[in-house]
């Protein structure tokens, strides 16, 4: 090798450990050090700049790159805060941050002295890092848009948006498995003080993303919405899910914290077809408390396979107190094949403390509502009224069922100051199957099929129409009790030569009209009309064991279309004819 070679490598080398110096630094992690809302050759990392280093794996921050660049996929970035000075550390955005176009960790709890909820009812996390929209001038545009697979917001507090605060997959629908857990929004940093605006908190479109979770660090406390009755929070997309959030209510979980005008606490499929949509879950921990001034969770247009299970709505997170929203679940536009509740432990959902408790109309089709209590407290045992119908109908069956034949379908149904169940008059609504639920104690009837709290009375060879075709009830004539057993006998007219399911209840008291409800489901029984239309059970065909006390005793009718009756009259000595022994109750007849 010559000398002259030699000197060409060294130069070489030198050449190169010299640009290397002058390469900007990789780093999974980028840590904001100020609250400057910039871009500026200034010596400080702000979270604008933050981002567009994570975004690009470009050093950003002006010519000294103070943000670090980050590191090409497959590595996910954080970006972690480490401003000086304790307290709380309130970035004043002016204009929207940067869209996030590749995965990163926003983590707020990197910050110093902030911490993680660890409650299972309230949420105590220490929120120091807030983002504050106070100075951004109207019109606004989304605070950030994560148009990002695999990202995850967390620990922040969100506060002063006049526009949406978060929007997963503005760019296109195509934005999977992101997260947002563990942050305030719209409220101060204690989560006490309403802090927020009158547009969608969070919209969420694209597949698999997740707001909030199971574990109480991932809780997240969301108020805000109201303008033309906007969701804070709006979902539409494929197998998004929801859990273990409080919505419109703040950190404590007890009282409500709303904007002043009315609003919704989720909206599915207004911003788009939602399919698949998991609001809630059967497991500790997943249900969310969700509680709307207008309506809680209100199903649209194009919003197909929602599951809602384990929710407390328009109850508080105890579980025992009224919130006092207007609905608590709504449909609009022809949703279909909605899951409310489940026969699965831990899967019905609380909806009481509203004026309507499940409000089914406007063409929605294949509703399941079973394993609910609804009008009752978590335990189903106390009131936390609704103070209208516990179940409002005005809409055709195709397919829905309140309740079901097998263990944990039937719904509780109790304390309503109107009806249980009702169907208006005027409307020719058919195929509503009503079947092995608890309903008792509303003020009205337990199920009327006129929705006027007057026992419709039963018709010869049932020729009548209306909802649920008038269907006849059956009539008890018989209940002697021996041994703890009940051995029923009754009749049954309806039309000729058909199967009808007769369910038979239980109870303590009954209607000022006679008229029963049906607080203990006893069992089943078929009985098949003659050519005249009528059946009858009794001589031990109708025998059940009864609990201490039942001294009164009801049935229903379904015919092999799904039509339920209303309840009979009840047959037994009433040994309790009213109670109203809670404050803002409607405790009312067995």
């Amino acid at each position: 090798m010559t000398i002259t070679a030699v000197h060409s490598r060294c130069r070489t080398a030198a050449l190169v450990l010299t640009l290397a110096s002058f390469a900007p630094a990789q780093a999974s992690t980028i840590t904001v050090n100020t609250v400057i809302d910039a871009t500026a050759n200034d010596g400080t990392c702000t979270l604008r700049e933050a981002i567009t280093a994570a975004n690009t794996n470009i050093a950003s921050g002006g010519t000294a790159g103070e943000c670090a660049a980050g590191q090409a996929l497959p590595t996910v970035d954080t970006i972690a805060f480490a401003i000086p000075g304790g307290g709380v550390h309130t970035i004043g955005v002016l204009t929207p941050l940067p869209a996030i176009t590749q995965a990163v960790v926003i983590d707020g709890y990197t910050q110093s002295g902030s911490s993680v909820n660890n409650l299972a009812v309230g949420d105590n996390a220490v929120l120091h890092i807030q983002i504050d929209g106070t100075a951004m001038a109207p019109p606004t545009a989304d605070l950030l848009d994560i148009n990002s697979d695999g990202s995850t917001l967390r620990g922040l507090v969100i506060s002063h948006m006049a526009g949406t605060s978060v929007f997963v997959g503005a760019a296109s629908f195509s934005n999977n498995a992101n997260t947002i857990a563990g942050n305030f929004f719209g409220t101060d940093p204690t989560g006490t003080v309403f802090a927020g605006g009158t547009q969608v908190v969070i919209r969420v479109a694209g597949a698999t993303n997740v707001i909030g979770g199971a574990s109480p660090a991932a809780r997240n406390v969301i108020v805000g919405g109201g303008s033309s009755n906007a969701g804070a929070i709006m979902i539409s997309g494929t197998s998004n899910v929801m859990q273990g959030n409080y919505v419109g209510l703040d950190s404590s979980g007890i009282s409500a914290l709303l904007p002043p005008t009315a609003t919704n606490g989720l909206e599915l499929g207004p911003g788009g077809g939602a399919t698949g949509t998991v609001v809630g879950g059967k497991n500790p921990g997943e249900g969310n408390v969700i509680f709307g001034s207008n309506v809680g969770i209100r199903l649209s247009s194009n919003v197909q396979g929602t599951m809602i299970q384990g929710n407390y709505i328009g109850i508080d997170a105890t579980g025992t107190r009224r919130l006092g929203g207007n609905v608590g679940i709504s449909t609009d536009n022809g949703p279909a094949g909605t899951i409310i509740g489940g026969s699965e432990p831990g899967a019905g959902n609380v909806i009481s403390g509203n004026n309507t408790g499940i409000s089914l109309t406007d063409g929605a089709t294949g509703t399941t509502v079973k394993g609910n209590r609804v009008g009752t407290d978590a335990s189903g045992t106390r009131p936390v009224s609704n103070h209208g119908n516990g179940i409002y109908i005005l809409t055709q069956s195709l397919g829905s069922i309140i309740g079901g034949t097998n263990p944990g379908e039937g719904n509780t149904i109790a304390f309503n100051c109107g009806q249980g169940i009702g169907i208006p008059a005027g409307f020719a609504l058919v195929g509503w199957a009503m079947l092995g639920n608890s309903i008792f104690s509303n003020a009205g009837l337990g199920i009327s099929l006129l929705n006027n709290g007057n026992p419709i009375p039963n018709d010869d060879g049932d020729a009548d129409t209306g909802p649920n075709n008038l269907q006849n009830h059956p009539v008890i004539t018989a209940a002697p009790v021996a041994a703890g057993m009940v051995d029923l006998a009754g009749t049954l007219n309806s039309l000729p030569a058909k199967t009808y399911r007769v369910e038979f209840f239980s109870g303590l008291g009954c209607h000022p009209t006679g008229a029963g409800e049906g607080r203990h489901f006893l069992g089943a029984r078929d009985l098949v009309t003659d050519v005249s239309g009528n059946a009858s059970f009794g001589n031990g065909s109708a025998m059940f064991a009864i609990p201490n006390d039942h001294s009164v005793f009801t049935a229903t009718a379904t015919d092999p279309d799904g039509n339920t009756s209303e309840f009979s009259q009840c047959f037994g000595t009433p040994v309790l004819l009213f109670h109203s022994d809670f404050e803002d109750s409607c405790a009312g007849y067995d």
